[in-house]
């Protein structure tokens, strides 16, 4: 497939001595744009600092260090998408490449300039014109494709949970989120988890999510408010029309960078247009919701604690608050084909938290870790109502967060082809924003 390139390299150059992509504890922290560590032979801490940057030069020396650090990147990114693509041509599910680019090439012009010129940087370093999986190069139309996943290639599963208030132990808010994925042959996902840290004045962030991505999976900002993007299937096929279609991942964080309270953050988004109907789950300090993103619906809308919910769906946990991949507000369309393992998780999220606070005990970071680590039986949600998945969907990454403090500690799916593990190890993860 030829090359199609669509963002424009236009842009002023930029002063060499900026770009410098030095990690710390060379002599230049004062001067990096963007320093990598590999922690605890788990993820990639990123650190990114725009002080008198532009996003271009932002953009450029994010490929610059990731290049320096892992020199097989291309290889590995290149490989994660073939396998995705693969995996969906065995199952004769769409898109294939060219249909996933074509999507991204209509979506991509409506995303804030910022992150255009930040993927146009990379652009500079990721810069071969060819696109073709496997090939072990990472062309401009793969990256692009990899900035806009979520948008153009429906993701799986997810989950998460919240106490807050009075169920709470410190009586702010504790959250646990899993991000779950298909289970691909070389689980090239393993080896690009990181925790992105930017320094941005008033606009600092923390992403959780995988190297070389713009758009946060998970993220939180400087003013404590948590977001995290779940899938919400209902079986409506891709719009052919999407002139009116946005990326949801990057309006979040620019709404993440820009806004200061969950309320603020979901008026912004349920207004917009986006091409895959999804979930985002939100807390602050003092509570959590979730923003039911059935584009088109009656029911779409932020769902609280004490939201009615449609018919048939209980939930009578006070001061705690679940979702799974489906929608639960009235109005909203229910896909039966995720009844299952929506259900089951749905009632695994219940049964958990109600079991400590009939007891009298109020739920902790160690408890929200048994309950984000809840594997069943066998770590499959259909047979024995698993939340934290190692079967043909694996949880790549589980994210337990203490909203008070922001002490976030995280399991990431390890590297390698063999079996996931039943059990989440979880390690203390430190970004910036919590320091």
């Amino acid at each position: 497939m030829k090359k199609i390139v669509f963002v424009p390299v236009c842009f002023i150059l930029c002063s060499m001595f900026l770009l410098g992509g030095c990690g710390r504890g060379e002599g230049n922290e004062a001067f990096a744009a963007v320093s990598i560590r590999k922690m605890q032979d788990a993820y990639y801490d990123v650190v990114m600092d725009y002080t008198g940057r532009t996003s271009n030069e932002m953009g450029k020396a994010l490929a610059e260090e990731i290049l320096r650090v892992v020199p097989d990147y291309e290889s590995i990114a290149d490989s994660l998408l073939k396998d995705q693509f693969d995996m969906l041509a065995k199952h004769n599910l769409s898109p294939d490449f060219p249909t996933a680019l074509s999507r991204a090439q209509a979506i991509l012009p409506k995303v804030p300039r910022e992150y255009l010129d930040e993927l146009a940087g990379m652009q500079e370093i990721f810069n071969f014109d060819t696109d073709v999986l496997g090939d072990g190069r990472f062309s401009k139309n793969e990256l692009a494709i990899l900035q806009v996943f979520q948008d153009v290639i429906r993701p799986t599963q997810c989950s998460a949970a919240a106490a807050f208030g009075g169920s709470s132990a410190t009586g702010k808010t504790i959250l646990g989120r899993n991000l779950d994925w298909d289970a691909l042959p070389r689980n090239d996902m393993s080896r690009m988890h990181a925790v992105t840290t930017t320094k941005n004045g008033e606009k600092s962030i923390v992403m959780v999510h995988f190297l070389g991505m713009l758009t946060p999976a998970t993220a939180y900002n400087d003013n404590k408010i948590f977001g995290a993007f779940l899938d919400a299937e209902t079986g409506a096929p891709y719009p052919a029309d999407l002139s009116s279609k946005r990326s949801y991942c990057l309006d979040f964080r620019y709404a993440l960078e820009n806004m200061s309270t969950m309320q603020e953050i979901a008026d912004f988004l349920k207004t917009k247009e986006y091409a895959f109907n999804h979930l985002l789950f939100m807390a602050d300090e003092e509570s959590a919701g979730v923003l039911e993103q059935n584009i088109g619906s009656p029911g779409r809308g932020f769902r609280r604690v004490d939201s009615e919910l449609r018919k048939g769906v209980v939930w009578d946990v006070p001061d705690t608050l679940a979702t799974v991949n489906d929608f639960r507000l009235p109005g909203n369309f229910v896909y039966p084909d995720d009844d299952p393992s929506d259900n089951n998780r749905w009632k695994t999220y219940r049964t958990l938290l109600s079991s400590y606070l009939v007891r009298g005990t109020k739920i902790d970071v160690e408890k929200m870790k048994g309950i984000s680590g809840y594997y069943g039986t066998d770590g499959n949600a259909y047979t024995s109502g698993a939340v934290f998945l190692s079967n043909r969907i694996v949880t790549a990454q589980s994210i337990i967060l203490n909203m008070d403090t922001l002490e976030m500690w995280i399991h990431f799916s390890p590297v390698g082809t063999g079996p996931m593990p039943l059990n989440p190890t979880y390690i203390r993860v430190k970004t910036l924003l919590e320091m």
